[in-house]
């Protein structure tokens, strides 16, 4: 009995994450809300943990694993997709400039606040921190611990909306568009990457490479 209750309260904390992180990334989008935003971190963030400290996950099965992170670096496929991840990167870029110039640069800076590059530490500790979170709350939590009520594609695909329209922000259709599109290949990536691993400081990785490869072609292609 205390096994179903454990089970029970495991997938009552999935779905009320899953569900409050659904709605405030659409009050986010909507309304650029810093409450909604705040709710998705916490909602990400505290379930994950709930349900890990719930379970007693052991580190060969949690989503978030520094001991296994050389070993799941290793395992078939995944250093290819990554490599693939860091190439996509750079090309999309340079293909955005060809297509929409450095109008599509400025949009892109006008929906974040970031550090410059004069502020290397500072950028650095901020990215780290920032795509540590996303990971542990979109693979993590709503891919990771999803997959255990649904199958992996239904919540990678809503996994990866949710992470694209999070990162909304309103401009020309056509820019906003491929933005968010590029940004839904890479979520997809990303859960494929934690699925092959079930790590996600795996997906971590070209995540984090990928922003910072960004931030150091920005002032290159569109200065």
């Amino acid at each position: 009995m205390f096994e179903s209750m454990k089970k029970d309260k495991v997938r009552m904390i999935t779905l009320i994450g899953m569900a409050v992180m659904i709605i405030a990334v659409a009050v986010k989008a909507a309304t650029a809300s810093v409450i909604a935003a705040a709710a998705i971190h916490v909602a990400g963030l505290a379930c994950f943990f709930l349900v890990e400290g719930i379970e007693k996950t052991p580190d060969a099965e949690s989503g978030l694993s520094f001991k296994r992170f050389f070993p799941d670096l290793k395992k078939p496929g995944v250093l290819p997709l990554i490599l693939l991840m860091l190439v996509l990167s750079p090309a999309e870029m340079l293909l955005s400039k060809a297509v929409f110039g450095s109008a599509y640069i400025d949009h892109v800076l006008g929906r974040i606040t970031v550090p410059g590059l004069d502020q290397l530490p500072l950028l650095l500790f901020s990215q780290i921190i920032s795509v540590l979170g996303e990971e542990i709350e979109y693979r993590a939590f709503f891919v990771g611990k999803g997959m255990k009520r649904f199958s992996f594609w239904p919540v990678a695909v809503a996994g990866a909306v949710l992470f694209a329209a999070v990162h909304y922000a309103a401009g020309p259709a056509g820019i906003v568009a491929w933005d968010l599109g590029a940004i839904f290949i890479d979520a997809i990536l990303f859960a494929i990457l934690y699925r092959k691993t079930g790590n996600c400081l795996i997906s971590f990785v070209p995540h984090f490479l990928n922003n910072m490869i960004g931030f150091f072609l920005v002032p290159i292609l569109f200065g």
